[in-house]
């Protein structure tokens, strides 16, 4: 082409990039502004909570202690930060793939997000069932690590126990899977929240099942990850209302209501420990911080 034609062209280009530079000068700054009121808002929103934690539903109620951790959840609180979709896996067995629910709306990981996208108003929480009925924690590790590295999540909400507690598992032996796969989670900067086993007034009286309850809240304190006492919690709720009101009929599996409540507990847990993550970053700690583990 004519060497006008090129200069011109040429000309055009710088134009046109300078504008671009131009845009992006002006909309910096307001990007930085957005994201610095956005956090602010969060950290309010946080510090809001913690004075006054989210209560729970009349009918789900109780007494004793629906979760235990002093367990900061630092990757929940960036990914919030960052204002991106929050990742959250379940996964467990039946109580998570939703066996007893009247629909697929009624499962507690469907429920647990509705909870958290109404606490925290205004960011996407995506929470991906993975439950598989009859999966114990002996068997999860190899699977769990393959949907960590698919769906690369940034809490991890693992139901574990009952079935593990049912097959008459070795109690050792299930205490050691448990530590290694919180150990590679963690290492992986992947939170992690427990729930324990399922609650009937049969199986309360099983000795197995029973220590089975126990030896996840040793590991849950000595790997310092957050637990939902779903056995508690679920024998105060039959206490005051019968286990019928929220047991299906097979009186084993949850029903809705059971699941509306166990979301409730594990919603609790969660914000807690983003509180506590919100509690470090303010006073500049990296490691959570020490003495005996809270119940709320």
């Amino acid at each position: 082409p004519p060497r006008d034609g090129v200069v011109g062209m040429v000309r055009r280009m710088a134009l046109t990039l300078a504008k671009l530079t131009f845009a992006v000068v002006l909309i910096a700054p307001a990007v930085a502004q957005a994201q610095q009121v956005a956090m602010a808002t969060l950290e309010q929103r946080i510090a809001t909570l913690a004075k006054s934690p989210p209560p729970y539903s009349r009918e789900c109620r109780i007494t004793a202690a629906a979760h235990e951790g002093r367990t900061a959840l630092r990757t929940m609180r960036r990914a919030l930060k960052e204002g991106r979709v929050v990742k959250v896996l379940a996964v467990g067995s039946s109580s998570t793939s939703g066996v007893g629910a009247s629909s697929q709306f009624a499962t507690y990981p469907v429920r647990l997000e509705n909870d958290l996208e109404v606490i925290f108003k205004g960011i996407d929480i995506d929470v991906i069932s993975r439950g598989v009925p009859g999966e114990g924690g002996l068997s999860a590790c190899t699977p769990m690590k393959r949907e960590v590295a698919e769906t690369k999540p940034d809490l991890v909400v693992w139901q574990v126990g009952t079935n593990d507690a049912m097959a008459r598992a070795d109690i050792d032996e299930l205490k050691l899977h448990l530590a290694r796969t919180l150990q590679w989670l963690a290492k992986n900067h992947i939170d992690v929240v427990l729930i324990d086993p399922q609650f009937t007034e049969r199986l309360s009286h099983d000795e197995h099942y029973t220590k089975v309850v126990r030896a996840i809240e040793e590991i849950a304190r000595q790997e310092r990850v957050m637990l939902v006492h779903r056995f508690g919690a679920m024998a105060d709720l039959a206490k005051q209302q019968g286990e019928r009101a929220i047991l299906a009929n097979d009186l084993f599996h949850l029903n809705d209501l059971g699941y509306r409540c166990m979301a409730e507990y594990a919603a609790g847990a969660i914000v807690a420990g983003i509180i506590q993550a919100q509690t470090q970053a303010d006073q500049g700690a990296s490691v959570p911080s020490d003495g005996p583990p809270l119940r709320q």
